[in-house]
């Protein structure tokens, strides 16, 4: 009682409280394909960087794992029958986010690894354009090599790095 007398808690203080524990949290499901040693990267305009496939996290996981796979089939031209999605981690990452002038922003990043059965024709080049989107295949050591990557995702890629 004579702690809360010494330190009075107004209004003011309360609202710096509550706008210090903002953790507004994106959370993102991230999709990684693997060929040989390269993972498959398109280039995201938002971020202005090569990146992962990737889509909003639903609330489940089997609601993520249907809107994941009608992302993938339907973005990156892939019929829903020529892969499937396993589940790998969930990681939490704060940093200053390249969409947003860079405010600090918090992620929950789903990872998820895709095990492609047919490989479509588009996709056997080292960059290929498929639907709206330009692809490209790259290794780890290459991504961590990419400044701008590296920079802005390298989070991400140590996370897939790391567990797949």
């Amino acid at each position: 009682m004579i702690t809360a007398c010494r330190n009075k808690y107004d209004a003011i203080t309360l609202y710096e409280d509550i706008a210090n524990m903002d953790r507004t949290e994106r959370r993102s499901s991230i999709i990684a394909v693997k060929d040989a040693n390269r993972y498959l990267l398109y280039r995201d305009l938002g971020w202005g960087c090569d990146f992962f496939p990737n889509h909003a996290t639903a609330s489940s996981t089997d609601e993520d794992v249907r809107q994941l796979t009608t992302y993938f089939a339907d973005e990156f031209g892939i019929p829903a029958k020529d892969f499937t999605l396993s589940h790998i981690c969930v990681k939490d990452s704060e940093k200053p986010s390249a969409e947003h002038d860079g405010e600090v922003r918090y992620y929950e990043y789903t990872l998820y690894r895709a095990s492609v059965t047919v490989m479509p024709d588009a996709w056997r080049s080292t960059e290929f354009h498929v639907g709206a989107k330009d692809c490209r295949w790259m290794t780890l050591d290459e991504m961590l090599a990419d400044p701008v990557i590296n920079k802005i995702n390298h989070d991400v890629v140590a996370m897939v790095r790391d567990n797949l």
